[in-house]
Formats: C-alpha cells, sequence, structure tokens
C-alpha cells in the first residue's frame, strides 16, 4: 500500500509538471473578464501575509508553481525580472507555491536561486478553486478583482507584457455588475454595508458560479493533493 500510494504520488506530480508542456497553455485573451477571482489570505515567506482583497484597484498576476516541476523554473526567472522593474506599485506579482513540503524547503529553494518577487503558501486545493490544470499557471487580475486571463504553460517576457498592456487598454466592468475578489460560499463577514442584491445581480451571480464550477470540477481528478505526499 505505501509503495502505490508514494508512486500514485509520483505520477500525480509528473501529470502536473507535463500537462503545460503536452498541451501548451492557453494563450488567453484580454477580452471579457472571466468572474471574480476565488479571494485568499495567504503566509508569505518571509513573514506577514498576502490578502487578494488588499490588492484591489491594482493588477495583480498570480504564479502558482512547485519546486517539483521544471517548466516552473523556466517561468520564474521571468517573473522576477519583471518584478524588479515594474513590481510593487500598480503591478503586483504573488508566487503561490503548491508544495507539500515545509515551509522552511520552500523557502531554502527559492533562496538558492535568488528569486525576489513575493510567495506566498498555498495548495493544489486553491489551484483548483482557480480552476487549474497543470503548472506553472498564471492568472492575471485586473483592478476590479476579476480573472482576465487563465493561462497554463511558460509565458514569455513579451507575451506577459502584451497581455497586460490588452488589459490596461480595456475599460473596466461596471461596478454594480461584478463582486470583486468574492470569497468562496461561508466565507467573509456577513453585512458589510451593501444593500440588498437586486434580483438580477443574483441571477448574473449564480450563471457565473455555475460557469464558474465546470472548470474546477474538471481539474480535480488532475490537481488532487498527491497522497502520502508531506
Amino acid at each position: 500500500m505505501r509503495r502505490s500510494g508514494a508512486l500514485a504520488a509520483a505520477l500525480a506530480r509528473i501529470a502536473l509538471a507535463l500537462a503545460p508542456l503536452a498541451c501548451g497553455g492557453d494563450a488567453g485573451e484580454a477580452a471579457a473578464p472571466l468572474g471574480p477571482a476565488p479571494a485568499f489570505v495567504l503566509p508569505l515567506l518571509g513573514g506577514g501575509e498576502v490578502d487578494l482583497a488588499a490588492l484591489r484597484g491594482r493588477m495583480v498576476v498570480l504564479d502558482f508553481w512547485a519546486t517539483w516541476c521544471a517548466p516552473c523554473e523556466v517561468q520564474m526567472p521571468i517573473l522576477d525580472a519583471l518584478w524588479q522593474e515594474r513590481g510593487g506599485g500598480r503591478l503586483m506579482i504573488v508566487g503561490i507555491s503548491v508544495d507539500t513540503d515545509p515551509p522552511a524547503t520552500v523557502a531554502k529553494w527559492v533562496e538558492e536561486r535568488g528569486f525576489g518577487y513575493p510567495i506566498a503558501l498555498g495548495d493544489q486545493e486553491l489551484a483548483m478553486r482557480y480552476g487549474l490544470l497543470g503548472f506553472p499557471s498564471l492568472i492575471v487580475v485586473d483592478e476590479a478583482g476579476r480573472i482576465r486571463v487563465r493561462h497554463t504553460g511558460v509565458w514569455t517576457r513579451d507575451e506577459i507584457d502584451d497581455q497586460l498592456e490588452a488589459i490596461r487598454r480595456a475599460p473596466l466592468p461596471e461596478p454594480d455588475a461584478s463582486p470583486v475578489a468574492t470569497p468562496v460560499a461561508g466565507a467573509g463577514p456577513e453585512g458589510a454595508g451593501e444593500p440588498s442584491a437586486r434580483p438580477a445581480q443574483v441571477a448574473r451571480e449564480a450563471r457565473r458560479n455555475a460557469a464558474e464550477a465546470a472548470p474546477r470540477s474538471g481539474g480535480v481528478a488532475v490537481g488532487e493533493r498527491p497522497s502520502g505526499s508531506r
């Protein structure tokens, strides 16, 4: 049983790492938003935490990665260079590790490679909430907290710049038509002072939630946390 569990974990890691290479990723478009970005509050390597809701008003690039993912190690220097040049102002870049290794192991791996952009400690369950099927995966969240691009595979610097520029040129969604950084059901405080939702808005939210559920359910089989991993 232990051997079969270890084999299953190894196969899951290989499948996740090779998915971007086999499929080539999705170039993505900066057209209509794909829906509100699922909210999260995650611890950062080195202390502190990152709250997606607190980043409203800024463009956010989320980089889902793992230490065992070879293509991730190709993507991360590109993002680190972008962070050094343009990060920290209107542009925020957050790496989200989905490793099951202890934080100290992840921190050592990052330190050895000299990456300076913020790295948060997440998990594969969060990746599945974002509808991801492999790593590396990049999510671009606009100033209104909505997903504008979902891409699996390595992006070049030119491709990233082109996507960010396209999003900047696109009009923002109407403020009353799309809640920003909406938490998952049951999360977050009740009664935040907003007026009760209109029936049309409730219907729009229901359609968005149904649309978002489809990619997440499709990613469970691939993105499950490997059994027996630590």
